[in-house]
């Protein structure tokens, strides 16, 4: 599993969202605030310009959370 670069990460204020490669498949993905604070290690508490700065680092700690959610599906 990969991030794709030609798609880039967004934060719309509600939701981060990107493209991954799941089993060699694109996909659109995204997070909501109370996922980045429990599935993105030291982003337990972060403010929306935080989340908005760091957002390509917040989206590579949830890559596990991405692969996981694959699974259950």
């Amino acid at each position: 599993m990969s991030i794709s670069r030609t798609q880039t990460i967004e934060w719309d204020g509600k939701a981060l969202s990107g493209w991954v490669d799941l089993g060699g498949t694109p996909t659109k993905v995204s997070a909501d605030r109370e996922t980045i604070h429990t599935h993105a290690p030291g982003f337990s508490d972060a403010l929306n310009r935080e989340i908005d700065r760091h957002r390509d680092e917040i989206f590579e700690k949830l890559l596990p959370f991405f692969k996981q959610q694959k699974r259950e599906f």
